[in-house]
């Protein structure tokens, strides 16, 4: 058995758990963080970057969005159950944060995801150069563990944490197992469950939540993510928070074919549901958050998107209106190629027909409801006048030249936020609310204070951006908590 000491103990080193290490360090407190994959940054490794508003780098890049109009949107949308006092906490550190990262080395780009959102999105350059993207938020978790290092935080890599060891009725310590075979009992005042949620653990959200997850749903899977720090939190006395889930559309099995789904995920063409019907105003189809939402009430919680070859065409010269930061702009030059692959791969929800009637027939669409919709739709786009739904008349493609091109679209989530109930200081709670001293939660643990039951979808990077600054405000409630039992 090997025994540690520290200050802080923090169980998983995604990016809530470094920054909440670093920001820790740099107080002064000696800290051990475990973790059971052999790298740091967790799934920040495959994102893009974090939210900040009134950064240096959005006032280089001239954006005036300011702190008061991003908070009140955040608040707005999230209907008001997000915790206000910590949500303007953490937007009044979030410049302040981008700051502490570049202070690193970390560089960034401000940028919109789509063309309704606001420019909050502080992407990461990629080290060595090239366009930022997806993955590029690896040089950001590489500058934190360099900077951990630099401090003397103890980054246990391979070395899951099993238990939370518990006296008294209050957490003191950790038994983890190292890749060795060894147990290690580690004890330290304050302990940090960073461990990103409970994933997509359909037993164990069953079991908890009583909620069965719909199979119609695409979710994705973050690797080691399963919701064992909640577990253990729960059995070492914290309250169950709710579970608030990220809700978006777009393809299925999309990481394979994401071309495919760039040409027709969040673009303003027709939309239908089973029925044959459209149910929202396509012109805010780059609010995927929004059109999934209307997608959990339709039939079967599927809708699908339809094109005509002189769409197509059009795309291929001119490029679509709506561009998204994850897909790019020039997928339909590729058009040709992500059917041939789909085809090839037997890509069952791409549906290509030479008639309506075959078009329905393939993808399962009514059909005499799909040509009464089709009537109506293609009247509107001839007047530049929507009496449906009333979608902007520069939207208005219509859908009338063979060949036809459908692709269905799914709803989509990210593992749920929440599992851990805490307080605006991300202190641990009980089942009854009261405070257990010298326990915390980050990350997604603890996301449902930050978003309630709704992610706020058009102030883009909000889920590295409440990591970073959750875990730096939770270190430094951690310092001044540590100074109060010192002073005792």
């Amino acid at each position: 058995m090997i025994r540690m000491e520290s200050d802080v103990i923090i169980v998983a080193l995604g990016l809530s758990g470094m920054a909440t290490a670093v920001a820790a360090a740099e107080q002064g407190l000696s800290v051990i963080g475990f973790e059971k994959s052999d790298v740091t940054g967790g799934q920040a490794n495959m994102g893009m970057g974090p939210f900040a508003v009134e950064s240096r780098v959005q006032r280089a890049a001239q954006v005036s969005l300011t702190l008061d109009e991003a908070y009140r949107k955040h608040m707005e949308i999230t209907d008001y159950q997000a915790d206000a006092q910590f949500v303007y906490k953490y937007y009044k550190k979030s410049a302040d944060t981008i700051d502490w990262l570049m202070d690193m080395g970390v560089r960034f780009e401000v940028q919109r995801y789509f063309p309704h959102s606001e420019c909050t999105a502080h992407n990461v350059l990629p080290e060595g150069g090239g366009p930022t993207g997806p993955r590029a938020a690896s040089t950001m978790v590489k500058r934190l563990t360099e900077r951990a290092e630099e401090l003397g935080v103890q980054m246990m890599l391979q070395c899951p944490v099993k238990k939370i060891l518990v006296e008294d009725g209050r957490p003191v310590g950790v038994l983890a197992v190292n890749a060795e075979g060894e147990e290690i009992e580690a004890y330290a005042d304050a302990i940090v469950v960073a461990t990103g949620g409970l994933g997509t653990n359909h037993a164990m959200i069953k079991e908890a939540y009583n909620m069965e997850l719909s199979p119609n749903v695409q979710y994705r899977p973050i690797v080691g993510i399963n919701g064992e720090g909640a577990k253990m939190a729960w059995e070492a006395g914290a309250g169950k928070s709710p579970l608030a889930f990220e809700w978006t559309c777009g393809i299925s099995d999309n990481f394979n074919h994401m071309e495919l789904e760039g040409a027709f995920r969040a673009k303003p063409d027709l939309l239908v549901n089973l029925n044959g019907e459209r149910f929202i105003n396509e012109d805010v189809a780059d609010h995927v958050d929004w059109v999934a939402r209307a997608i959990l009430k339709q039939p079967q919680q599927v809708a699908f998107m339809i094109m005509d070859q002189a769409r197509l065409d059009y795309l291929k010269k001119y490029g679509p209106e709506y561009v998204d930061q994850v897909h790019g702009v020039d997928m339909y030059n590729r058009f040709e190629e992500s059917v041939r692959r789909a085809q090839e791969a037997n890509y069952p929800d791409l549906h290509i027909a030479d008639s309506i009637e075959e078009l329905c027939e393939k993808s399962g669409i009514n059909c005499e409801n799909l040509k009464k919709t089709l009537a109506e739709y293609n009247h509107a786009c001839a007047t530049g006048r929507d009496d449906v739904l009333g979608k902007d008349p520069k939207y208005l493609f219509p859908v009338s030249t063979p060949k036809y091109y459908c692709c269905k679209i799914v709803l989509q989530t990210n593992s749920p936020s929440g599992g851990i109930m805490v307080n605006r200081n991300l202190e641990v709670l009980d089942p009854n609310g009261k405070v257990i001293p010298g326990f915390y939660a980050v990350g997604m643990d603890a996301a449902v204070i930050a978003f309630g039951g709704r992610y706020p979808m058009c102030l883009p990077g909000g889920n590295m951006g409440f990591c970073l600054n959750g875990g730096r405000i939770c270190a430094e409630n951690i310092a001044s908590y540590l100074d109060a039992l010192d002073n005792q």
